[in-house]
């Protein structure tokens, strides 16, 4: 029985020489495991006390890198971990059920455009080796099966258990992307040469395919720029060490991406939706554009910005019209590089879920970190539209008039003689560019001439054939039509001097001319979508600070001072959502009530910020080292006083910061069980010796729900006479 041609194709595939296939895997497989190894090193601020080992941390690298080729990585615990704060770092006593820190799920989901890229380089260069050695199709399938292989053995070493908490990789969602990127890649590389043929006799999809590859290219080298820039500018920034430098290096395609979303006006989305574990149902969201930046910057960073917009849609435009053979083909390039930039902004994104409580990551909820696609749809439309325009002009102007082929008419194709003929004319000029016109009809150009021009323009004049006389000489000499010469042949040093000072003008014109077109079409949007923000803020704002509801009803000639537009709270932020006032409710001078979205109320200073980690959160004062922290957890298991002793004996009575307990003793509070804890310590004893005086208030609800309010600062300027920063929090708050 003759077997099936896909039987064939297998049984010879699997019957072939796997050594060579072999080798080409290593490529992508030695590639992993050594950026693996590089992220492993460091032991990420663990000091003396070492938790998770280099094996442990070589696995979770892993487990985050297999995410390149369609990985998943999460997190789960089926019981209480060891796991507690790092040093209470923002965490104060927070008495937010720290004994059950890990307790339900989490899961992050994250492409590594890094890891992907360089995997596809790597059975890029290992395929071209084959392909040296002649193999066909078949050695494909043995690279992919073995890469796949290799994948699935690294995604399940990728799932250690570290204190009760669970790694996961999804060995099998790994394996099946290698499968099919090895395959594409592999395959691509070895019968290059035979789907160049078939492209050949398909006129329409050679040319969709030289299109593709032009918007891979373009999209490439641009987002290789905004990589670089979207890296310095986040090495320079407060706070980043060496490791926190190496594991950006992983995502930074993403980075590029984002950036290049901003220089053309799109903003970055942030947003976070939950339940239960924030304190009821909780929804924040909220944008960084260049409003934000130069706000934080000032506006010579938003010109910068739009600057690398600008140099980004020329490079595509310049890119585009340069290896397109004609308008259309430009066009179809372009689009695809708008859709290629589309689909990876989206890609570039980061999503967390979690279910359960992870130290400050507690909660229930989904949290997203993106570019906004439909606002890069919008303003790519804008620059990427304008460089196609400008693009051939540019090129044109740059190649001293002579564009892409089918952006400008081609130069006359030359004429040439009959075989072992002179040419007609060459006594009389030694050198001319293109053989001069003869007496006998025009012949058709050599394959040479045709690949130089795709679309000739008509042939020169051709003069008029003279009598044969009598045989004697063929042809006798005709006069020389002269041809157009090759560009630049002829030029001389002044015109070409006149000429590059013309294309600089050209140039720093055409710069300037789309900035200024799509630096002002972006802000134009920009200004629109700021003033429908004014018109509907959607920010619930209760009262003004130092003014009465009553007062406020009627005129009065002389508004009180507190009255300001300049009040802090008068003008919330992003971070800063919903504050309110209540002066008649007996607020001390210089406090206002917070309606907070986590779902509670209290009364904290005016003009401190307000801060979210997980279920904590934070009113910060602007000169640091003194704030109020609020911690939620629903269905706590323990009393407030257990979970107070547990975490003293855990994680300060036997660490170096010099903990020193004032009180730790049950109490009512609001009529509810509760306790309260009194303590001072060193939170960081190898940077700093200041000492910290901790204050904490805890209860649990009628629901379950536990709630913490701590209050933080330094210890020699605590006075329990006069402190009114704690008892005012205490005094007003409300859950619910």
């Amino acid at each position: 029985m003759q077997p099936s041609p896909l039987g064939g194709f297998l049984g010879r595939a699997f019957r072939g020489d796997w050594l060579p296939a072999a080798r080409a895997a290593l490529w992508p497989a030695g590639l992993l495991l050594g950026l693996a190894i590089a992220l492993a090193v460091p032991s990420y601020g663990q000091g003396d006390e070492v938790v998770v080992g280099w094996s442990d941390r070589l696995r979770i690298a892993l487990a985050l890198l297999l995410q390149g080729v369609g990985g998943d990585f999460a997190l789960k615990a089926g019981q209480p971990s060891q796991y507690g704060p790092d040093g209470f770092g923002d965490a104060y006593g927070s008495g937010s059920g720290m004994d059950d820190l890990a307790q339900g799920s989490a899961s992050l989901s994250l492409v590594p455009l890094t890891v992907t890229a360089l995997l596809i380089a790597a059975l890029w260069l290992a395929a071209r080796t084959l392909r040296r050695r002649g193999e066909g199709p078949e050695a494909a399938v043995r690279v992919s099966v073995l890469v796949t292989g290799v994948m699935l053995v690294l995604g399940l070493f990728a799932q250690p258990e570290i204190m009760g908490v669970k790694v996961s990789s999804s060995p099998v969602l790994a394996a099946l992307g290698a499968l099919v990127l090895s395959l594409v890649v592999t395959a691509g590389v070895l019968q290059r040469d035979r789907f160049a043929a078939r492209l050949a006799q398909r006129p329409a999809a050679g040319s969709a395919v030289r299109a593709l590859g032009t918007a891979v290219g373009a999209v490439c080298a641009v987002v290789a720029l905004c990589s670089l820039v979207g890296f310095v500018v986040y090495a320079n920034t407060d706070d980043v060490d060496g490791t926190a430098l190496l594991l950006a290096l992983p995502v930074l395609p993403n980075i590029g991406f984002a950036v290049l979303g901003l220089s053309w006006g799109a903003s970055v989305e942030y947003s976070f939706r939950g339940s239960s574990g924030w304190g009821g149902t909780a929804v924040e969201r909220g944008t960084v554009g260049l409003g934000e930046i130069g706000d934080e910057w000032g506006g010579g960073a938003v010109t910068g910005v739009l600057a690398l917009g600008a140099v980004c849609a020329l490079a595509i435009g310049l890119w585009t019209a340069r290896r397109s053979a004609d308008r259309r083909e430009q066009v179809v390039a372009g689009g695809l590089a708008l859709g290629l930039v589309l689909v990876f902004a989206g890609l570039s994104g980061v999503t967390t879920d979690l279910a359960g409580a992870f130290g400050d990551f507690g909660g229930l909820g989904r949290t997203q970190v993106a570019p906004s696609v439909p606002e890069v749809l919008l303003f790519g439309l804008l620059w990427v539209g304008g460089s196609l325009l400008l693009g051939p002009v540019l090129l044109r102007l740059g190649s001293g008039g002579q564009g892409p082929s089918g952006t400008t008419p081609a130069p006359p194709a030359p004429v040439w003689p009959a075989a072992g003929q002179p040419p007609a004319g060459r006594t009389a000029h030694a050198a001319p560019p293109y053989a001069p016109g003869s007496a006998v009809p025009a012949q058709a150009p050599p394959p040479a001439a045709s690949a130089a021009a795709p679309e000739p323009g008509p042939a020169g004049p051709v003069p008029t054939p003279t009598a044969v006389d009598g045989g004697a000489a063929a042809h006798p000499p005709a006069p020389y039509v002269p041809q157009p010469p090759l560009p630049g042949a002829y030029d001389e040093p002044a015109a070409d001097g006149g000429g590059r000072k013309r294309r600089v003008l050209v140039w720093t014109a055409t710069l300037t001319a789309a900035f200024v077109v799509g630096g002002g079409a972006t802000a134009g949007v920009l200004m629109l979508q700021d003033k429908d923000d004014r018109a509907d803020p959607g920010i619930e704002i209760v009262g003004t600070p130092g003014t009465d509801a009553k007062a406020s009803a009627s005129p009065s000639p002389t508004p009180p001072p507190t009255a300001s537009a300049a009040t802090p709270s008068a003008a919330p932020s992003s971070r800063d959502p919903l504050p309110s006032d209540s002066a008649d409710s007996g607020l001390p001078p210089g406090f206002v009530l917070k309606r907070d979205p986590a779902g509670f109320t209290i009364g904290v200073m005016e003009g401190w910020s307000r801060r979210q980690a997980g279920s904590q959160v934070f009113y910060e004062a602007p000169t640091g080292g003194e704030y109020i922290q609020v911690g939620i957890v629903k269905d706590t298991p323990m009393s407030s006083h257990d979970n107070f002793t547990g975490l003293e004996r855990k994680h300060l009575a036997n660490t170096r910061s010099d903990y020193e307990r004032i009180r730790l003793e049950e109490n009512t509070y609001q009529g509810r069980p509760g306790a309260i804890w009194e303590f001072t310590h060193i939170p960081e004893p190898e940077e700093s010796p200041l000492r910290r005086h901790v204050i904490d208030q805890a209860f649990v609800a009628a629901d379950g729900t536990e709630y913490a309010i701590l209050a933080a600062c330094r210890a020699d300027a605590w006075d329990p006479v006069t402190d009114t920063v704690f008892s005012t929090a205490v005094d007003t708050f409300e859950a619910g």
